[in-house]
């Protein structure tokens, strides 16, 4: 009691400095960039700590504090500070994303690749079909004609099938999570984000008004990210094998480095540092290594990733479009159940896999956003009202998704 109690004042010490401080425009100085970040973390630690005590993910904790800070509440962080931290936001992706795929080991596997292949090709068709089905025949209840094109439709039965691995991952690694559950949500998470860019560079095609995007190109790229992940993935086997000193410094600093590397040529980092942590862990002996370095440091690395998304997730949107984001909050939440059931029925899996497993797929986070961005760019009128819904969606998915997650590990007893 007396540690909560120390939280909570801490908290609002805390929160009243920075108040003060944005409104004194310190903030605006771009020397007290990194001083008002560390506070901003320190306070979302302190609300970590704090409201696990009541069981709710730390990654939530976080994206709600970084809500609070950020431009929409308190604005604290305005949308140029955010940007100037996006590639701090960008090498923490990257780690989560190694982290990831450190975790997968086809040689060693709970599951076998060819059945979650099927559940998640099961799972996207099922929930396409139901979402597209069920919004062509509400879709005049949507406000300012969202969906009155096929195109809208269409790309939101796409965007419902979009995860969000790092939060997977994020609430995996903290609950300790072992099991075969666990290893079908990670895998199919991974591989449900690869088909659906595909997917979504494929309709875009069609529908872009502007006529910019070639699919073929976007295959290219994400091919040429996993060529180039397995090639670092044999620059981490070298250091570890025969180098072996400040693992830890290594690699974060080859992080950071490669990270900035891969955007610069265009590639997909989230794939370049999945396919590299696939490879040290089924190229080598020493997958479990990285994945343990990569978790020692892992509470500063989710703190300032999550952070950051919270800041960026948009509350005017919400309070806009609420009503019409709660129900396609529903029907994704459905459909993601029902797909799940029926791909697990499929491939003849037990009762955790059809039932408890959707829970890993309900949060949302930087593919879904960077599909309304791209939306709202390339379609006039429609598109920016369809940006406002998927964000709106995304908030309330990012907060909802990871407790759940969480508390299905629980359920089926894989997390500790």
């Amino acid at each position: 009691m007396k540690e909560k109690l120390i939280d909570i004042l801490s908290l609002t010490a805390g929160i009243t400095l920075l108040f003060f401080m944005q409104k004194g425009g310190v903030s605006d100085q771009a020397e007290s960039l990194f001083m008002i970040f560390g506070i901003a973390l320190f306070l979302a630690f302190v609300a970590g700590r704090l409201l696990g005590s009541f069981g709710m993910p730390s990654i939530t904790s976080f994206l709600i504090m970084g809500m609070l800070l950020g431009p929409y509440v308190m604005n604290v962080f305005t949308k140029d500070m955010i940007a100037d931290m996006r590639f701090i936001d960008d090498v923490a992706l990257s780690i989560i994303a190694m982290t990831a795929g450190g975790e997968i080991n086809f040689r060693n596997s709970r599951i076998s690749l060819a059945k979650a292949g099927v559940f998640v090709v099961v799972q996207i068709l099922f929930i396409f079909a139901l979402v597209f089905g069920v919004l062509m025949l509400t879709r005049g209840l949507f406000p300012q004609g969202i969906f009155v094109t096929m195109a809208g439709v269409v790309f939101m039965s796409v965007i419902a099938n979009a995860t969000s691995p790092s939060t997977t991952v994020a609430v995996i690694i903290e609950s300790e999570a072992k099991g075969k559950m666990t290893d079908y949500v990670l895998t199919s998470a991974i591989m449900k984000d690869i088909i659906i860019i595909i997917m979504f560079a494929f309709f875009l095609s069609i529908y872009s008004a502007k006529g910019n995007v070639s699919v073929g190109a976007v295959i290219l790229e994400e091919g040429l990210s996993m060529l180039a992940g397995l090639v670092l993935s044999l620059i981490v086997i070298f250091y570890k094998q025969y180098v072996k000193a400040n693992q830890g410094v290594f690699i974060i600093l080859f992080t950071i480095v490669m990270t900035w590397l891969t955007k610069s040529m265009h590639l997909n980092p989230l794939l370049v540092f999945l396919f590299a942590g696939i490879g040290v862990n089924n190229f080598s002996k020493f997958g479990h290594s990285l994945v343990q370095v990569v978790e020692d440091n892992s509470g500063i690395i989710y703190l300032i990733f999550f952070f950051i998304a919270g800041t960026v997730v948009n509350l005017p949107a919400l309070k806009v479009m609420w009503i019409a984001a709660l129900g396609i909050v529903l029907l994704r939440t459905f459909a993601t159940f029902a797909g799940c059931v029926v791909a697990g029925q499929l491939i003849k899996e037990d009762s955790s896999i059809k039932y408890y497993s959707f829970m890993g797929f309900l949060g949302q986070a930087g593919v879904s956003i960077g599909f309304a961005k791209v939306i709202g760019a390339n379609f006039e009128g429609w598109g920016v009202q369809f940006q406002t819904l998927v964000l709106a969606i995304v908030a309330i998915n990012q907060i909802v998704g990871p407790i759940g997650f969480k508390w299905a590990l629980k359920k089926v007893g894989e997390a500790k």
